[in-house]
């Protein structure tokens, strides 16, 4: 990146201007206005995982079928491995079927985790997609006032609200430069989040190298996706997801992390690592996911190919609410304790 951070801001507030977008809370230099929620210079204490309700094959069905009671008792399941976020995955497709009741099954799942002594981390869209059993997303289109319409639904009830810790655009895009189209409709969402007046910070779901840098203009809080099959390759990430940090100077988080696997054993392996190195590092963990359901990757008989010898099996409890074998250390106090924690 051979151009400052402010130049970056600048450079991103024309193009805003330029395509023809709303700016949001923008200053007049092109920065975007500073959050004043939740906001931390770094996240070694951070510890969550991701949410994909059991009972959901794909996010529509996951919001149409919605039952609060059973939600509490999944996000409950997190809370006994001591995490303090929650990746709260929604959907567009999922709230234009019926966009009254999706927004309130959606504010009644904030409360959910906040009841659980948690924070919640909204992720807003998704651009990840299977082949075996797409758990769905949103395709770009040239019509972009609807997903504008669903972001501010979402958004404007919760600005000023605590139990949210921050803002995630969307899960896994894929450009690696500014001039695409998935650039400017995320730059548009970004400036819909901030327009709405949102005090909490924002993030996107980015996996690594010039997806990171490319969408770093249009972030608070920088963001990786690690998913190392041992220690040395870990160790790399690391190295470059810091590089990174300080090129851009902004803080960094990972959101989505640890191999899945099918021997319970190797998975717990990978948890203990990737959990110590990232602390440590300063960026904190969140896994995916909690329970074991009919999702891809949420059961063992249909794993994705993100996982250790192919077999992507992710939850770290049973259908029957049980902890992975092999994953008893989670139970643990940690060392490191979120902001908002007490003894």
């Amino acid at each position: 990146m051979n151009t400052t951070r402010r130049e970056a801001l600048k450079a991103l507030g024309s193009a805003f201007i330029g395509a023809g977008i709303s700016s949001g809370t923008l200053f007049a230099d092109g920065a975007a206005a500073k959050p004043s929620l939740n906001v931390f210079p770094n996240y070694g204490w951070l510890r969550g995982l991701g949410i994909v309700p059991s009972w959901g094959a794909n996010i529509v069905e996951a919001w149409q079928l919605y039952d609060g009671a059973r939600f509490r008792e999944e996000v409950a399941l997190a809370r006994k491995i001591h995490c303090n976020c929650i990746r709260l995955w929604i959907e567009f497709v999922a709230w234009k079927t019926d966009p009254e009741k999706i927004t309130a099954r959606f504010l009644d799942a904030v409360a959910g985790i906040a009841e659980k002594g948690m924070k919640v981390m909204p992720c807003l869209f998704n651009r990840w997609h299977d082949k075996k059993l797409d758990y769905g997303g949103t395709p770009l289109a040239g019509d972009w006032a609807p997903y504008c319409e669903y972001v501010k639904a979402l958004v404007t009830p919760l600005v000023n609200d605590d139990r949210v810790m921050i803002w995630e655009l969307c899960n896994e895009p894929k450009s690696t430069d500014a001039g695409t189209q998935e650039f400017k409709w995320m730059s548009e969402i970004a400036a819909t989040v901030r327009g709405c007046g949102a005090r909490q910070p924002i993030t996107i779901g980015t996996m690594r190298g010039k997806n990171i840098t490319t969408f770093a203009p249009l972030m608070d809080v920088l963001n990786g996706h690690p998913y190392a099959h041992n220690r040395k390759a870990l160790e790399v990430m690391i190295a470059g997801y810091s590089a990174i940090q300080k090129e851009i100077g902004k803080p960094f988080m990972v959101n989505e992390a640890i191999p899945g696997a099918l021997d319970d054993l190797v998975r717990a392996e990978a948890v203990r690592f990737h959990a110590e190195m990232l602390s440590a590092a300063g960026f904190g963990w969140m896994g995916w996911v909690i329970r074991e359901g009919r999702a891809i990757a949420t059961r063992r008989d249909l794993p994705d190919g993100n996982g250790i010898n192919g077999g992507g099996y992710h939850p770290f409890f049973t259908k029957e609410g049980k902890l992975r074998d092999g994953l008893d250390f989670l139970a643990e106090k940690p060392k490191l304790r979120a902001p908002w924690e007490k003894d």
